[in-house]
């Protein structure tokens, strides 16, 4: 019988493994020589942290148009309830467009302490065959040019 990371890798399988450097992602080495890998849960994780980072559209002339989210769209806007609202819809939207992904069964958003411009996105995601939900994290500056 499969341990429980042999199936999640099997499951979530494998991809480069990145890493916010200034503002923008870059391959990180293995330590070997090599390129790293992000493998099971840390390749599900990234990869949906990818989805809301990357702008609807932007990915168009590679041949996928429709990959992204819209959370770009509420950069400048108001950090009040009504763009939290906005965020929680855009982002449960883009994350459940992964096919690994059965439902986004909870977000929620709040401003965190000291930043006037970030909001703090709390989901919580079942995947496909996964007893046990996955909680992610994100936050998204509204301020952000």
């Amino acid at each position: 019988m499969a341990s429980i990371t042999e199936e999640r890798q099997r499951l979530f399988g494998n991809d480069l493994d990145l890493y916010l450097r200034g503002g923008a992602y870059d391959l990180r080495p293995n330590g070997a020589g090599d390129l790293g890998l992000a493998r099971g849960n840390e390749n599900i994780i990234q990869a949906l942290t990818l989805h809301l980072r990357v702008r609807r559209g932007e990915l168009a002339p590679l041949g996928w148009p429709a990959y992204g989210s819209r959370l770009h769209e509420l950069i400048g806007e108001p950090n009040n309830a009504r763009t939290h609202v906005r965020l929680m819809a855009y982002a449960r939207s883009a994350i459940e467009e992964d096919p690994r992904v059965a439902e986004v069964s909870e977000v929620g958003a709040r401003v965190l302490p000291g930043e006037r411009d970030v909001v703090q996105l709390n989901m919580e995601i079942r995947l496909i065959d996964q007893p046990n939900p996955l909680n992610m994290v994100f936050d998204f500056d509204l301020g952000e040019t």
